[in-house]
């Protein structure tokens, strides 16, 4: 009982909002993709820097990271797809969003074409665990397997172990020309869904949600969000 009460306090403690030099600091944890975690930290330390506070990025599997920003072990999980709150419900999404993401899948066959979901039925699937986009939709795939990283991904495709990987685009094209795998890789076009991937703050936090989003905005509109976005050679999306 002892035990207990004391892991509950430590757990208390890590909860609540870190304080560095006087200021305090937000810490998001994410399993993004390498573009979209720079872009993730690059558009957040600019944000939260306008309204006075430090952000920090850990890095957590997929799954576990968005436990954690919902138990409250960390401030936040980004970036993620609209809607999760429902099944996250200590989460709440800052509505503006960060960036544009285009879902896609990868082959060896360049042949292949897929209008939405619904075309996976005949194929062989892998995507990452705990990636919702995939998880929610592709479930009418002939098989589906879920690994833990992006390199796996490609070593299975490279391997024909199955037809088709689903992953995010641009970061795709980049670790398939990094790993330099004996076989071509093409991403299918057009894109399985292209969406608005979001941050995500503990209830907790409730207060900052409104301000981050103005903080965004103001940076959309001053040119601030543009200039720091084209630095990753990613087009502006946004209105």
């Amino acid at each position: 009982m002892r035990l207990r009460a004391i892991t509950c306090l430590v757990l208390y403690f890590l909860s609540l909002p870190a304080v560095l030099a006087g200021k305090s600091v937000v810490t998001v944890s994410t399993n993004n993709t390498p573009l979209d975690r720079q872009v993730l930290q690059a558009v957040s330390e600019e944000a939260f820097g306008r309204i006075g506070i430090d952000f920090r990025l850990t890095s957590l599997p997929s799954e576990r990271s968005l436990r954690s920003a919902n138990e409250g072990i960390v401030d936040g999980e980004g970036l993620r797809v609209s809607g999760l709150s429902g099944a996250y419900p200590n989460l709440v999404q800052v509505p503006e969003p960060y960036v544009r993401v285009s879902f896609v899948a990868f082959s060896r066959d360049p042949s292949i074409r897929l209008d939405g979901w619904e075309s996976l039925k005949q194929y062989r699937v892998a995507f990452i665990n705990g990636w919702k986009m995939f998880e929610m939709n592709a479930t009418n795939a002939r098989t589906v397997t879920k690994v833990d990283g992006p390199e796996q991904l490609f070593w299975m495709l490279d391997a024909g172990r199955v037809d088709l990987i689903l992953y995010t685009k641009a970061d795709g094209l980049a670790l398939a020309a990094q790993m330099k795998l004996e076989s071509e890789v093409f991403a299918i076009s057009p894109a399985l869904k292209e969406v608005d991937m979001y941050l995500y703050l503990n209830k907790r936090h409730q207060p900052l949600v409104p301000q981050v989003a103005a903080a965004i905005r103001s940076m959309k509109g001053d040119g601030s969000y543009n200039r720091i976005i084209s630095s990753f050679g990613i087009e502006r999306n946004e209105p």
